[in-house]
């Protein structure tokens, strides 16, 4: 995972997985607790969030198995996170600087 930026508002992490052979929403709670130096269980619930079967299946190969052709991303709260999730299964991550500090 990187540190991509760090600008006056934010912080930015930036982490990528395949969506045709991983979990989108497996990698994004990774980086989370990653970044929070705490154990997925420790993490606020996913579903709270945005139905992690739904992500998954956004970005992941039809059920046909046939990988998608299409370009798309999408973007929500997760805890104090803003996540961006890109069909490449690049994963960014804002944190508010109020967060941050409070870390």
């Amino acid at each position: 995972m990187t540190n991509d930026s760090n600008t006056e508002n934010s912080t930015t992490y930036q982490t990528t997985c395949n969506p045709e052979e991983e979990s989108v929403s497996e990698e994004l709670i990774s980086a989370v607790a990653a970044l929070n130096d705490a154990e997925p269980a420790e993490l606020a619930v996913l579903s709270n969030f945005i139905d992690p079967e739904a992500l998954d299946a956004l970005f992941g190969p039809r059920s046909s198995g046939i990988p998608r052709t299409t370009d798309g991303q999408v973007q929500f709260k997760y805890d104090s996170y803003t996540v961006q999730v890109e069909t490449d299964g690049t994963i960014t991550l804002h944190e508010p600087e109020s967060a941050t500090s409070e870390n």
